[in-house]
């Protein structure tokens, strides 16, 4: 048989590979080797392909960001497929079964898909041995001894941010954009706990950051942007993890994923110019009380032999998660408070008895129960993470939520549907940090995963707790808030992160002892 003239072949090629592909996703979903097609989908999509689930963060501002929807279908349905091979969960008990430290579940693939450079960090570690082993040198970072010394660093952010926001109450209107302001904090903040770098994005009022490479050129990267543009290119497309090269060569061809790259590339190039910075300080004998140093020695003050690239990959989930997360917590707990001026009234109450300090410290308000109250309830309401964190099912399958989930399945639960469900959270939207105080709080915790759960769970919890603890504690006493409108609204943009969009509120003094 005479073989076809190569522009044929070549012209044929392009057109077959399509086929190809659909052959593929048709032969799948035939075959269902995870035993998955009598489960619900989320989007007629979904048996086939991952594009049905992406498409939800592609959607214009006006519709509901993808956990809303996925919170209005599982009302319908407690279990959903997401994809071809993945299932979320309502069932509250499901989070035992997939997160805690008796889970056989391991991380998704898409944890390492997503990986920037060759290094893995405690975010992207996926094989348990190499998480367990980061885990355990991170944590010395997180010790008691380091937090009580972090803190002066938390308090002078603090100081710094009211002196900005007092100038803004001379002015007219006193209009200010908390969503920013905060976020400005935990920039700064986070930048001198990892890095003990000042940056100056609050008196600055922005978040402009000089980066300089190893040419000794100098531009500016906007920080934000800088974080922000991982969320936005990486997570429309890292569901699919045989279609993610693909598919992220396909989204450069665009304007608007061409920038978010771009600003994914900024978050690199700062990321590096602050390790580089920092590392250069330590050659020159500096020490500096901060998490790189827990990177540099140990405990014993012995070198720990980490090669810059090992030091930068856990640099960057500092940088990033370290400063958003927080940003968006405080963003969250102010806009519940002002929309239930009655809790606000009695958090202010509860502080009085913590002291006469503009910037109270941390053991004088830790143990106000109000208070950590509201940041539980303003937690359990909107998670910074709100979708499902994926694990995979073990090869040989697993019980979960009280079903029989085939091996090498993706499993999750999102905190944001968890924390409302009926049963275990009576009245679940509303906003009642009462909740917390009573005998059940304890039992409570268990279905609480805004900080996820088990050997996987934020490590950077107790840090969080003491900036937002601190800042929100301070603010509450100094300032008098007003939201635009009473029945003004916030709007959200959802990636990894739930982002809140700007909270506009009107601020003016008040007396600390009021």
């Amino acid at each position: 048989m005479p073989l076809l003239p190569l522009p044929l072949l070549l012209l044929l090629l392009p057109l077959s590979l399509p086929l190809l592909l659909l052959s593929k996703l048709l032969l799948t979903y035939l075959l269902d080797p995870h035993h998955l097609r009598h489960h619900p989908s989320i989007h007629p999509l979904a048996p086939l392909t991952n594009l049905g689930y992406i498409q939800h963060l592609r959607r214009l501002p006006t519709f509901l960001p993808r956990t809303f929807a996925l919170h209005r279908a599982h009302a319908h349905h407690p279990i959903l497929r997401l994809g071809p091979n993945s299932l979320s969960f309502r069932d509250p008990d499901s989070i035992r079964d997939i997160y805690s430290h008796s889970s056989q579940c391991t991380k998704a693939d898409m944890y390492e898909t997503a990986r920037a450079g060759g290094h893995a960090n405690l975010l992207s570690a996926t094989d348990r041995g190499e998480h367990a082993v980061k885990r355990k040198r991170l944590a010395a970072a997180f010790a008691a001894r380091h937090l009580a010394g972090w803190e002066e660093k938390v308090r002078d952010k603090c100081e710094r941010l009211v002196r900005e926001l007092d100038a803004r109450c001379a002015e007219v209107g006193g209009w200010v954009d908390f969503r920013l302001w905060f976020n400005l904090f935990t920039i700064e903040a986070i930048a001198d706990i990892a890095l003990s770098e000042r940056l100056g994005v609050i008196e600055a009022g922005d978040d402009v950051v000089e980066v300089w490479d190893e040419k000794g050129t100098m531009r500016k990267v906007k920080y934000i942007d800088a974080v922000h543009g991982i969320g936005r290119a990486i997570a429309p497309i890292v569901w699919s993890k045989d279609g993610y090269a693909v598919l992220k060569w396909l989204s450069k061809w665009f304007e608007g994923p061409r920038q978010q790259w771009a600003n994914f590339a900024n978050f690199g190039d700062m990321l590096q110019h602050l390790v580089r910075k920092r590392l250069r300080r330590y050659e020159a004998g500096e020490d500096c009380d901060d998490f790189v140093k827990c990177l540099l020695e140990d405990k014993e003050g012995q070198p720990l032999s980490l090669s810059t690239g090992e030091i930068a990959a856990e640099v960057s989930v500092f940088l990033d998660a370290g400063s958003d997360t927080t940003a968006i917590a405080l963003t969250h707990v102010l806009y519940l408070l002002l929309k239930n001026p009655e809790k606000l009234a009695r958090l202010r109450e509860s502080l009085k008895a913590c002291g006469q300090l503009d910037i109270p410290w941390y053991d004088a308000v830790k143990q106000n129960a109000y208070l950590r109250a509201c940041l539980d309830e303003s937690l359990r309401l909107l998670p910074p993470v709100s979708a499902g964190l994926q694990r995979k099912t073990p090869p040989g399958g697993s019980s979960v939520g009280g079903k029989w989930i085939a091996g090498n399945t993706l499993v999750s639960t999102s905190a944001y549907i968890a924390h409302r469900n009926p049963e275990v959270f009576p009245d679940p939207e509303a906003f009642l940090p009462e909740r917390w105080l009573k005998d059940d709080a304890k039992e409570m915790q268990k279905y609480f995963i805004a900080f996820s759960a088990g050997a996987r769970g934020c490590i950077g919890r107790n840090l969080t707790y003491l900036e937002q603890t601190v800042l929100l504690a301070t603010l509450v006493r100094r300032y008098d808030f007003a939201l635009p409108d009473p029945n003004w609204e916030m709007r959200w943009e959802e990636m990894f992160n739930f982002w809140p969009h700007s909270l506009p509120v009107i601020i003016c003094r008040r007396s600390v002892n009021m």
